[in-house]
């Protein structure tokens, strides 16, 4: 029954606002459970600058905000099921990110990492949705404190790839941001981020930690609680205009009768 649902919300978005507003109704984010709680993000226009803010605000009530390197300091030594943590990601690299975003987060105090694919720095695609970062738009979001990690070398589907490219997609994207941050890069954020259909489980979770990353984030929603899941990070796919309310829908738990 679940699945069926599911796939009407996905297809229909009038249908998908009145099953999350139903939903709001019995979910809370001020009953979620403790642990991290990471939100990615791809584009963030300029129209939807004070619905992104909004939203930081909003989550900023309900949990404390971390950085990546922070983020695994915590699941490595389970201190990370003391309350609730937030970790904003944003993936593919888009201007935006930095136009909009960056300001926002500069005023809220609050970390993010930028997931770039490498080879979009110099050679971007020219098809939308960018535009794109470039080199001095990186800068700048380095210079705010803020960090990088891996979206991989050219944001192909590591699953469809043999044993070499899938490494050199991680291996080779490590060093040339490397290069750019002028300090490791240890985060890993896979294109897409579904198992299977994207990556393979089995292999390239490990392959990252072959590469040197210590982390390895998906698209599966859920909370983290500890080292098991550095292999498989869930994350919460996020647009910046969605109401307050979705966000108690899609990541709060069930308000306890009285």
């Amino acid at each position: 029954m679940l699945q069926p649902l599911k796939t009407l919300a996905r297809d229909h978005p009038v249908v998908r606002a009145l099953l999350l507003r139903a939903l709001a109704r019995v979910r809370r984010l001020s009953c979620a459970p403790p642990g991290l709680y990471t939100l990615c993000y791809h584009h963030v226009p300029e129209r939807h600058r004070a619905g992104f803010a909004a939203q930081i605000a909003y989550l900023k009530r309900h949990g404390r905000f971390v950085g990546a390197d922070e983020a695994l300091t915590l699941l490595e030594s389970g201190a990370v099921c003391a309350e609730r943590h937030f970790l904003v990601t944003f993936d593919d690299g888009y201007a935006d990110n930095v136009e909009v975003a960056l300001p926002v987060l500069r005023e809220a105090g609050v970390p993010a990492i930028l997931f770039l694919v490498s080879d979009w720095l110099d050679a971007p695609p020219a098809s939308p949705p960018g535009p794109y970062v470039d080199r001095g738009l990186v800068a700048a979001w380095l210079d705010a404190g803020m960090e990088i990690g891996s979206h991989s070398l050219s944001h192909s589907s590591l699953a469809g790839l043999d044993d070499a490219a899938a490494g050199r997609e991680l291996a080779a994207s490590r060093a040339a941001l490397a290069a750019v941050a002028g300090r490791p890069i240890r985060h890993f954020a896979c294109p897409w981020g579904v198992a299977v259909r994207d990556y393979r489980p089995g292999r390239d979770p490990a392959l990252a930690v072959a590469s040197g990353y210590a982390s390895f984030f998906t698209t599966r929603r859920g909370v983290a609680t500890g080292r098991q899941d550095l292999p498989a990070l869930p994350r919460h796919v996020l647009e910046p205009e969605w109401p307050l309310h979705e966000l108690d829908a899609l990541m709060g738990a069930r308000v306890a009768r009285s």
